[in-house]
């Protein structure tokens, strides 16, 4: 009977996890953000400084994990250079803004339109795009002097080789089968045959950074293809409300405003219709509220077991990792406990901050939902189209 009912929970879980890669994926971000966060408390610690030092790698390797899913080496290299060096720049650019209230705003605004604009240019441009919005978030909130923001950089160099070693060593993702770029089949003999090669060598490099993969196409008509495809209409709609955002998120707690800023720009992040920012609205909200009170549950009950704080901590890692793409709510629920057990654990007061987190949640998502209403398309203003014509 026993072996039965693990054999049918085993045969469910495979229907609605095929292969288990969201398993895998899900495990890659955990024992990524694990490895990180360890050593970088560890160097912390051992230099005499703070372990914040740490969040920005750790951050790096939670989040850098679902977004690369490259088989080939060449690709996989190209994404995670391309996570890293945006995660660096708007980290760097928004510690640098965090003094000046008008070019800070300006900066999430644009960090916002970009990452909603590029959406739909696949899962590199969306991780670019989540990365850079959070590490701009995090930039604003530490806002670090420059000799203490280079020490934060340079210990999260390390970050990219501990993903690199969880990601292709330990839990490699799926061999891939398709050929090398043009111009690392063969070395040139010749001067014409380098002078062919070097022009080669450009134009995979860039096919590589625009697409993911070589297509042979020429690059011109790569970069008109992808820039139709960009999302226009969804990324102003989501700078109207990101702009709107900041102004009641900003009356709430002027530190705390890029909850609400982060609240429009996943609201808004892969819906196209104002029914389907409505629905990524009430999921938003749901998973906030119950993860904010388990928050506070855990701080209040076993605030004083840290070994427990950080089994739970990891576990919620590994349940946004799991669910954020495949059931939103159950993703939100386990971002907002990580984050009231991480501000728990560094001593802030976790009902406070727990109502505030709410509140500025609750401003983004409104603020978001109206400006859908106004500016997006219905669903059924489409079906009614298409009957019209048909």
């Amino acid at each position: 009977m026993i072996a039965a009912a693990c054999s049918r929970a085993f045969q469910r879980a495979l229907v609605e996890d095929p292969e288990f890669a969201r398993l895998r994926g899900a495990a890659r971000s955990t024992l990524a953000c694990l490895l990180t966060a360890g050593v970088g408390v560890s160097w912390a610690l051992h230099h005499h400084e703070t372990p914040t030092l740490a969040v920005p790698g750790a951050l790096f390797a939670m989040i850098a994990p679902l977004f690369l899913r490259e088989a080939r080496w060449s690709s996989w290299l190209i994404s995670i250079l391309v996570l890293y060096v945006c995660t660096c720049a708007s980290f760097a650019g928004a510690a640098a803004l965090a003094s000046q209230p008008a070019l800070r705003d300006a900066g999430a605004l644009l960090v916002v339109f970009l990452g909603i604009l590029c959406q739909s240019l696949g899962a590199r441009a969306v991780g670019a795009a989540m990365l850079t919005l959070v590490s701009f978030y995090l930039g604003l909130y530490l806002h670090p002097s420059h000799t203490r923001l280079m020490t934060m950089l340079t210990a999260m160099a390390m970050a990219p080789f501990i993903v690199a070693f969880v990601g292709r060593v330990v839990i490699p993702v799926a061999r891939g089968g398709a050929p090398a770029p043009s111009f690392m089949r063969a070395l040139p003999h010749t001067l014409a045959a380098a002078t062919a090669w070097g022009r080669a060598a450009i134009h995979d490099v860039a096919d590589l950074l625009v697409t993911g993969r070589p297509t042979g196409r020429p690059l011109s008509t790569v970069l008109a293809h992808r820039l139709h495809r960009l999302a226009w209409r969804p990324a102003l709609v989501a700078s109207v409300a990101a702009l709107l955002a900041i102004l009641a998120g900003g009356e709430l707690s002027e530190d705390r405003s890029m909850w609400a800023v982060i609240s429009t720009f996943v609201v808004f992040l892969g819906t196209t219709s104002y029914q389907g920012t409505r629905a990524r609205v009430m999921k938003r909200i749901a998973g906030t509220l119950s993860g904010a009170a388990v928050s506070v549950l855990l701080i209040t009950l076993c605030g004083h077991l840290t070994w427990l704080l950080v089994a739970a901590m990891a576990l919620s890692v590994f349940g946004w990792a799991y669910y954020i793409f495949h059931a939103y709510a159950r993703g939100v629920f386990f971002i907002t406990t990580l984050v009231g057990l991480v501000y728990g654990q560094l001593g802030f007061a976790i009902v406070p901050l727990a109502e505030l987190r709410i509140e500025e949640v609750f401003a983004g998502c409104l603020v978001s939902l109206a400006a859908a209403l106004l500016l997006m398309p219905s669903t059924t203003a489409r079906v009614g189209v298409v009957l019209a014509r048909e």
